[in-house]
This record gives C-alpha cells, structure tokens and sequence, in this order.
C-alpha cells in the first residue's frame, strides 16, 4: 500500500512537471508533447487510485 502510494506521488509529480512545460516553452510541438506526457501520467494516476 505504501508503495502504490508513493508511484501515485511521483506520477503527479511529473504530470506536474510536464504541464508546467507545456506552458512554459515556446515551440507548437514541444507544447503538444509535454501535454501528451501530462495526459498519460494523469491517466496512469487516475488508473492506480482507481484500483486501490
């Protein structure tokens, strides 16, 4: 349990981190990129909480 706990918490982290760049940076593809990461680590998030 702790340790599903702890994937949850570096999984927002980097979604964090992503979304944080998609804004930040300048170029069109990058943007998309970084949001695409965001998207699939939210849904990984949302996916691990689901199953607890």
């Amino acid at each position: 349990m702790d340790r599903s706990k702890t994937i949850v918490d570096v999984k927002t982290a980097l979604a964090e981190k992503y979304e944080r760049q998609a804004v930040l940076t300048k170029s069109s593809s990058k943007r998309k990129q970084f949001a695409y990461k965001a998207a699939r680590y939210r849904r990984q998030v949302a996916q691990l909480q689901h199953g607890q």
